[in-house]
């Protein structure tokens, strides 16, 4: 990842230009970090973009299988008289 890249993301999330100017010499004094990018972005009141919080996603009972069951057509045609 780029110092570019991470600007990208960051104005895609929709963090404020100062904020990023901010967070970018951060990350030009002790490297680039996903997780202390997150961490400085939490601290100014944003959302997480870099790291994923696994954890959120092992709800299964939130998932919907409101689906219904899919009815294959049979694969020869059937002539009738």
């Amino acid at each position: 990842m780029k110092i570019s890249d991470v600007r990208l993301e960051m104005e895609i999330g929709g963090v404020d230009s100062a904020d990023i100017a901010a967070i970018v010499e951060l990350c030009n004094s002790k490297g680039l970090n996903s997780e202390m990018i997150d961490d400085e972005l939490v601290v100014r009141g944003y959302e997480k973009i870099f790291t994923i919080d696994y954890d959120a996603y092992d709800d299964y009972d939130n998932w919907d299988d409101s689906y219904s069951p899919i009815e294959k057509f049979p694969y020869k045609q059937q002539y009738s008289d």
